[in-house]
């Protein structure tokens, strides 16, 4: 600074020197005071162009543009580099003549400090760092800028199932064939990876939903790195896996009666459907009648039509596991026998009509 307003003095002296010269000789035959004083007045005005042109002059051999304290900063390219606050930086300089005196760094709006130890940032956000060497002649490097976001963060992340898990005292329970999904949220730098591991399998890179596989209790480790290097805390489920059907079954309240192979109902008969799950649990039992469509069981079936007839039933678990559909079939007789008397004979002889079979029929 010193020497730049030493060499504006000087070079001012000298167009000021030549003013003064062309001031103190006027032409001899030049003796109107009108003259004298349009003269002087253009003198005057060529000084001030003059001081003018030497200032600019000065901060072009100093290397200054003009308006500015020091040399504009280099341009940066590329993004920013995703850093901690941990992150430390140093600063290196190589100068082939009279050596490095000192380097400096700042902050985009804050003050020029002394390079003395390693930089770090606290503040989270994107900011610009400017930093510079100064050799022992007073020569300064134009600033270079690195552009950094600092992400002190980690990501939030969570676990989706596809269907809705069912929950039995305490315990999720799912189908084999649900899916998960991972999903992973960070504001400042961006998710870097999300990693998961099912029970004691390798950690893997989470790229698609996953399944599980193994039927009966699961384990699933998960968690998340930004960009910055911020790592979640690990997060776990256990989730237990029922890839087993329920069972069900067609039990009416009297055996059915086994007629030369064809099975019939006892008057006042109706028919209960029992179902089980060992377990996520029933959810609910769909019987149909004949030509009915499937509809919800919630109370015993009674069939009072003559005729030809079909019970059917399933269950459903409460993770979605259908069972296998069961049926049984049987006839109804509403009509009574038709009975004669007649008188006896010594020749008649009387015939006791065969027994019917009792049989319970198994539902199929």
């Amino acid at each position: 600074m010193q020497a730049q307003k030493y060499l504006l003095a000087l070079v001012t002296t000298l167009f000021v020197g030549q003013i003064s010269a062309q001031v103190a000789d006027p032409k001899a035959n030049t003796s109107k005071n009108e003259k004298a004083i349009q003269k002087t007045e253009s003198t005057s005005t060529q000084a001030k162009e003059n001081i003018d042109k030497a200032e600019k002059t000065v901060k072009d051999l100093l290397g200054k543009k003009e308006g500015s304290a020091e040399p504009a900063p280099a341009t940066t390219a590329g993004p920013a580099l995703n850093i901690t606050s941990k992150t430390a930086f140093s600063l290196e300089a190589k100068d082939e003549s009279s050596t490095i005196d000192y380097m400096e760094w700042k902050p985009k709006n804050g003050e020029y400090r002394r390079f003395t130890q390693p930089i770090r940032i606290a503040e989270e956000g994107t900011t610009e760092i400017l930093y510079r060497a100064v050799d022992k002649v007073g020569n300064s490097e134009t600033p270079k800028i690195l552009v950094v976001t600092v992400d002190n963060t980690p990501p939030r992340v969570s676990l989706q199932p596809q269907e809705q898990l069912f929950v039995l005292d305490g315990v999720p329970f799912a189908s084999k064939n649900n899916t998960y999904t991972i999903t992973a949220e960070d504001q400042l730098t961006g998710v870097e990876k999300v990693q998961f591991a099912i029970n004691q399998e390798p950690v893997k890179v989470y790229s698609a939903p996953i399944k599980l596989e193994a039927n009966g209790a699961n384990l699933i480790k998960y968690s998340a790195t930004d960009k910055s290097g911020n790592s979640s805390t690990e997060s776990s489920i256990i989730i237990n896996v029922d890839d087993i059907k329920p069972t069900v079954e067609i039990a009416p309240s009297f055996p059915l009666v086994d007629v030369n192979g064809k099975m019939f109902q006892r008057k006042g008969n109706v028919f209960f459907v029992n179902a089980e799950d060992k377990e996520s649990g029933i959810k609910k039992i769909l019987v149909k009648v004949d030509a009915e469509e499937f509809k919800p069981y919630v109370e015993a079936i009674a069939v009072e039509t003559a005729g030809d007839h079909v019970i059917k039933a399933l269950a459903i678990d409460n993770v979605g596991n259908q069972s296998a559909e069961v049926e049984i079939k049987f006839s109804v007789d509403l009509t009574p026998p038709s009975s004669t008397i007649q008188k006896a004979t010594e020749e008649t002889k009387t015939v006791a009509p065969a027994p019917a079979t009792t049989t319970t029929t198994p539902a199929k």
